[in-house]
């Protein structure tokens, strides 16, 4: 089976989609499969080895995206996709893509929506209130809606967008690495203070400010906590002010992935304060790690995080806080075991075999339909 991953606003460098479609990707070429990933560039490329391919087509920069770019030629991307002669589609963007879906339905071709974050969401966080976005993100939808064979959600939070479709709703959850995250013995990277890490863009939608929130409200209950920042964003000269007088470290981006882990599986616990996470990929590589986190009360991360390895909390400082303190008294080589157990339930593997298995059932029944 060939399956053509299509997706805009991706880049080398980008972070959870990015490295979501790669993951999934190379388990779909280790179960027997040929996989091509298409994403915007600067010029047409293409590279691989026949089984795992990449094609980037001439993409036009997205303005202040950090970088972004988006294929807006039909044209282009209709060749592209007659020339690779997919079995399947499997669409990661529901807005400037939107039309994919019902092209495929003319050429005969099933396509599966990856929904990897909510629009709602979306609009709520980037677009200024007086700007009018949403009558066209409806319009985005309702194509969608329209063509579309199967959306996969990785988490309930972010298929109770769908209930309009429900019934072409499937929950998948994303995986982990297990042999990259995972805890390290003897790894006291940090010191032995106690520490509280943020691992993540620091932009606002990932509610960074939060965990300096949280830190300057345990600084002010005497609670002695080390916290460290791993990550770089538009946030961080902001972030920067606000931390002083505080003990937090700035690490900037972390991009060694066993670095990462290693960071991950030091820290006494972590802190995920975004209440729009549609999975919570590094949430789960925490885990993964041994270490506790403390998530929104909003948001697909309290459907991994449960009572033994970790907190749910309201995403303010004093909140926040409070579910640290709370961790922080609990016995760690109990609470470490409880993560690694949750986490254990997830890879993937596992999550590409049950995204085959969904395709291979697509194409069955679109099969008998020809004949």
């Amino acid at each position: 089976m060939h399956i053509v991953q299509l997706a805009n606003f991706v880049t080398p460098t980008s972070g959870g989609q990015r490295f979501a479609l790669e993951s999934l990707a190379a388990q779909y070429v280790d179960q027997g499969n040929k996989c091509t990933l298409i994403t915007p560039g600067a010029s047409k490329t293409l590279r691989g080895d026949g089984r795992r391919n990449y094609v980037s087509l001439r993409g036009i920069r997205v303005p202040f995206s950090g970088g972004y770019r988006a294929i807006i030629r039909k044209k282009a991307l209709q060749s592209a996709l007659k020339e690779l002669r997919p079995d399947i589609v499997e669409l990661s963007d529901k807005t400037t893509l939107s039309w994919v879906p019902q092209w495929c339905h003319e050429a005969g071709i099933p396509c599966v929506l990856f929904s990897h974050e909510r629009a709602s969401d979306v609009v709520s966080e980037r677009f200024p209130k007086w700007l009018p976005v949403s009558p066209i993100f409806r319009r985005w939808a309702t194509k969608i809606d329209k063509h579309i064979d199967v959306i996969v959600c990785a988490s309930q939070y972010s298929a109770d967008e769908y209930l309009r479709v429900k019934e072409r709703v499937r929950i998948i959850p994303l995986g982990v690495d297990h042999s990259v995250f995972r805890h390290y013995e003897a790894n006291n990277i940090l010191g032995a203070s106690p520490t509280v890490l943020f691992a993540g863009r620091l932009s606002y939608e990932k509610r960074p400010h939060v965990a300096l929130l949280a830190a300057r409200e345990l600084n002010l209950r005497g609670v002695e906590a080390k916290f460290v920042i791993a990550g770089d964003g538009p946030m961080r000269k902001k972030l920067e002010s606000m931390a002083h007088g505080l003990d937090v470290t700035f690490l900037g981006r972390v991009n060694d992935r066993q670095e990462l882990a290693m960071l991950m599986s030091s820290s006494t616990v972590a802190i995920s304060p975004s209440p729009l996470e549609t999975f919570g990929l590094s949430i789960l590589e925490i885990l993964a790690c041994g270490t506790p986190v403390v998530v929104a009360n909003s948001g697909a991360g309290m459907e991994i995080v449960d009572s033994g390895c970790g907190e749910v909390a309201e995403p303010t400082g004093s909140a926040m806080a409070d579910a640290i303190e709370k961790v922080l008294s609990q016995h760690t080589p109990t609470i470490r075991r409880h993560c690694l157990s949750r986490a254990s339930h997830y890879s993937w593997s596992a999550s590409a075999a049950s995204m085959v298995w969904l395709y291979e059932s697509l194409l069955s029944q679109h099969d008998q339909l020809a004949a």
